[in-house]
């Protein structure tokens, strides 16, 4: 019996692999995650209206207990909807249902492991949910939210990729076709990163500059290196006028992966960062009565 369980899941699996596929790229559910905001509706006056209800999967978590650290360091601004840290807190329960869904995806594409669909669904679905939201938040102009929203994009669009490179390894041609797909769901992946990152990469939001600048020298089609130094170079110029000296040296060395020593955008960031000004420039004047008499 169980010999026949796993030939007929053998022969079953690369269909399943394009069900997978289906499901990950546009599943419709209904939104039960943190509520994004309707078109023509007004922005939040606080950021308790924009928490997940209590009816969400992972409601009273976000509810109840947001966290206080903030990874996003950027200066203080001042945009519509939840505060970067409750971004943060969703982007990390994003991440955990995309962890369990990876989990499950393993348990079907492994002869020996006995699982249900649904075991994969579930966690797909609410990551979609909250993914959903947050990018709702990001058309609504929350930078905050943009740049989250483009990191799962960017995020997924390198798993797409990954994904391609096992399935095209095969020589099934079931499998062939089926990395194809994935070429195709990783450039949808990564213009959808680049749409929510624009509005605030244009606003000079150094994390969404930084990613951007990553974005576009990561594209594997069309890789643009000038574009992507000057978006590395608002992030390095952003992080350095906000303190963030650490930041902005990540982001000088990603302006010298992409652009040249000479560029006037990398000779003014090295100025700033690795040119130490002396806190008095002017050499001490010694008094003529300690100066050594000549002999």
């Amino acid at each position: 019996m169980v010999t026949i369980y796993h030939s007929a899941k053998k022969s079953l699996l690369a269909p399943v692999a394009s069900a997978l596929i289906a499901a990950v790229a546009a599943p419709a559910f209904a939104a039960s995650a943190p509520a994004a905001p309707a078109k023509n509706a007004a922005a939040p006056a606080t950021a308790q209206s924009a928490k997940p209800t209590a009816t969400s999967p992972k409601a009273p978590a976000a509810a109840v207990a947001a966290p206080a650290a903030d990874p996003v360091t950027s200066k203080a601004q001042s945009f519509p909807g939840p505060t970067a840290a409750e971004f943060a807190h969703w982007h990390r329960l994003y991440i955990e249902e995309r962890g369990k869904a990876a989990k499950a995806s393993a348990c079907i594409r492994s002869k020996t492991c006995i699982s249900d669909e649904s075991d994969f669904l579930k966690p797909i679905e609410v990551a979609h949910q909250l993914r959903k939201s947050i990018e709702g938040w990001a058309k609504a102009g929350n930078h905050h939210a943009a740049y989250y929203a483009g990191l799962m994009a960017f995020d997924q669009a390198k798993h797409f990729d990954e994904e391609f490179r096992i399935y095209n390894s095969h020589k099934d041609e079931r499998y062939l076709r089926a990395s194809h797909k994935f070429v195709e769901l990783s450039d949808r992946e990564i213009r959808r990163a680049k749409e929510l990152l624009y509005p605030a990469a244009y606003d000079q939001h150094p994390e969404s500059c930084m990613l951007m600048g990553e974005v576009m020298e990561y594209d594997r089609l069309d890789p643009k290196k000038s574009s992507a130094l000057v978006f590395y170079y608002c992030a390095s110029r952003e992080y350095y006028f906000a303190g963030n000296r650490d930041l902005a040296l990540k982001a000088y060395t990603g302006m010298l992966r992409v652009g040249s020593p000479q560029d006037p955008m990398i000779v003014e960031m090295h100025a700033r960062l690795l040119n130490q000004q002396p806190e008095n420039p002017w050499r001490p004047m010694q008094p003529l009565s300690s100066a050594k008499p000549t002999p």
